[in-house]
């Protein structure tokens, strides 16, 4: 290659990179819109899904004990659990809590700083599907495929939470794109990159290693079944195997992490998401995928090559759905909307090839208009994510000079994480303790104060509900009830939906407090820690 055609191909690859970059920016400035027209920003962390306010504590956890100097982490991890029972123990940390804690301490502990990452990674994924959409089917298909994807309300309601479900489907997608570049190009340098993305994937979230099936399926699917018995598929592979078992190994389980659910409920999610027509057109596209991969019919099989591994996303996710993989909540069906969105324009465009020989642009233009039209109703379905007293709450508390600082919250866990997340977020010194009224004696009104004098307990947070109010919120309700002389309501904190509010109590002491709680904290969550 001359030295003339070289820089030109430099320029090429960095004006292209400009470009990309240039859209993920403006990607990210849509998506972040989008979470303060929802309301995110004033919500607390934690108040749609108690296990966000967990990642965020347990990030808030590696970002600390980076600023502390690395010191023992298991000791750290303990201590640190006792004034903030949300983190996550060590045998649960993956890439995404330390990537989260890098995060927060180049940043600040603020709910936007913490609400940017999703919002980052919502935007790479749809940018990231749009881009190879736009190299396999074309252009305007591309806009539309990264138009849909951040018109879905499911995608919306991920990029308003800290949690794995965004980073294992952006992972499991660029893990899928990578191994298609392998199949392509055949190089070394392409099967590290796959290498690479598979590990980032394994090691975010205990479901990535789902990508080990990635290239079984998609060489099935492609035709491609050589690639199996060539070494740089194989030691990629291989060496994923083995970094996948290690990081099982070291959690303790082995998937299924979760009873199995069955597929049934991502499906129906997937429906409700796209709705039939998309669905069928991503349908129609697997198919063509197949078909074309094992044709090898001219002018298409390179489409099929590339959409194989994207196309086969959607089998070994299905697969791990089976076997447990996941939550069993509708936002597991995160990890398909890109593959089901590419999928969809890919097999609209074979359809209109069927019908009408050429016209490259007018199907292209068709195919974006009928993906922009399917994905208006999404578009105006409103997704909010509303506060629930707790945050107003842990301000109140801090703001009180209470010795020993011992807050008990009593609720869902929703309000229980909330609070915790809360705190955690502002006592930065971690003077405060939270303790969540379940772990305590709640049988009587005597046996939950009887607790609450044990550990010094300076207030008490508490979810008021007509309807749905949890056994521990009721227990302390009744002790408050019961003792009136012991509890003075220092504030009290509206959900937005006004579906309750949350009390706070100061509680006086009839005995000294402990001079150090620590101990009796530590007695009292010990049967607790997984």
């Amino acid at each position: 290659m001359s030295v003339e055609a070289s820089e030109r191909r430099r320029s090429t690859v960095a004006l292209r990179g400009l470009v990309f970059l240039i859209v993920l920016l403006l990607a990210t400035a849509v998506i972040v819109a989008q979470q303060l027209g929802a309301g995110a920003y004033v919500a607390e962390l934690g108040a749609t899904d108690p296990e966000e306010a967990r990642h965020f504590v347990t990030a808030l956890m590696v970002a600390d004990h980076a600023a502390a100097g690395f010191p023992a982490p298991g000791a750290f991890a303990a201590d640190y659990g006792l004034a903030a029972p949300q983190a996550l123990p060590l045998s649960r940390l993956t890439l995404f809590h330390v990537l989260t804690g890098g995060w927060l301490l180049l940043l600040t502990p603020t709910t936007p700083a913490a609400l940017l990452l999703p919002a980052a990674l919502a935007a790479l994924l749809v940018v990231s599907a749009g881009w190879a959409t736009a190299w396999s089917v074309g252009v305007l298909p591309a806009v539309a495929v990264g138009f849909v994807l951040a018109a879905l309300p499911l995608l919306r309601e991920a990029s308003l939470v800290l949690g794995l479900d965004l980073p294992l489907a952006l992972s499991a997608l660029l893990s899928a794109l990578a191994f298609g570049r392998c199949m392509r190009r055949g190089t070394t340098a392409s099967a590290a990159l796959f290498a690479a993305a598979g590990a980032i994937s394994v090691l975010v979230a205990p479901a990535g290693a789902v990508v080990l099936l990635l290239p079984p399926l998609a060489a099935l699917m492609a035709g491609r079944l050589d690639l199996m018995r060539r070494a740089r598929v194989l030691v990629p592979l291989a060496a994923l195997a083995v970094l996948a078992l290690a990081v099982a190994l070291a959690a303790g389980r082995l998937p299924p992490v979760v009873t199995a659910q069955g597929p049934e409920q991502v499906w129906q999610t997937l429906r409700a998401a796209f709705g039939t027509l998309p669905l069928a057109l991503a349908a129609a596209g697997l198919v063509f995928t197949v078909v074309d991969g094992w044709r090898k019919a001219a002018g298409t099989h390179g489409e099929a090559q590339a959409l194989a591994p994207v196309a086969a996303l959607v089998p070994a996710f299905t697969l791990a759905f089976w076997l447990g993989v996941g939550r069993g909540v509708p936002i597991d069906a995160i990890v398909l909307l890109a593959p089901v969105a590419m999928l969809a324009a890919f097999g609209a465009m074979r359809l209109t090839g069927l019908l009408v020989s050429g016209w490259g642009t007018i199907r292209e233009l068709a195919v974006a208009l009928l993906l922009l039209l399917a994905a208006m109703p999404g578009l105006l379905q409103q997704v909010r994510k509303g506060p629930i007293g707790m945050d107003a709450a842990a301000e109140a508390f801090l703001a009180r000079d209470a010795a020993p600082p011992v807050i008990v919250v009593a609720g869902d866990a929703r309000g229980a994480a909330a609070l915790g997340a809360a705190i955690a977020q502002r006592d930065r010194a971690r003077r405060s303790f939270v303790v969540e009224a379940d772990r305590l004696p709640t049988a009587t009104p005597e046996e939950l104060l009887a607790a609450f004098d044990a550990i010094g307990a300076a207030a008490l947070a508490v979810e008021a509900r007509e309807t749905g109010a949890t056994p521990a919120s009721r227990a302390a309700q009744a002790t408050v009830a019961a003792f009136p002389d012991r509890f003075r309501a220092i504030g009290t904190f509206p959900r937005a939906d006004g579906r309750g509010e949350v009390v706070l109590h100061a509680v006086s002491r009839a005995v000294p407090p402990p001079s150090d709680p620590v101990p009796v904290l530590r007695r009292l969550t010990a049967p607790s820690q997984p």
